[in-house]
């Protein structure tokens, strides 16, 4: 993946929560107690040059609401 800052090859980095062993994650539900949860990991890319950081959504149909 490119950095679209300044165009050098980004690496991949952990993107880290607050909690330990917790991996993140994105979250969607509709309001309401009973609702489910719609969850999917996140990918992390660091720009090694200018420190840019771009997230990615693993599988982001899983956010869809029914």
């Amino acid at each position: 993946m490119e950095c679209a800052k300044c165009g050098v090859a980004m690496m991949d980095a952990k993107f880290c929560t607050g909690a330990h062993g917790v991996p993140p994650y994105l979250m969607r539900k509709k309001k309401g107690v009973f609702e489910p949860e719609h969850r999917c990991g996140v990918d992390c890319f660091v720009c090694p040059v200018c420190g840019a950081v771009e997230l990615y959504a693993q599988d982001a149909q899983k956010l869809l609401l029914d």
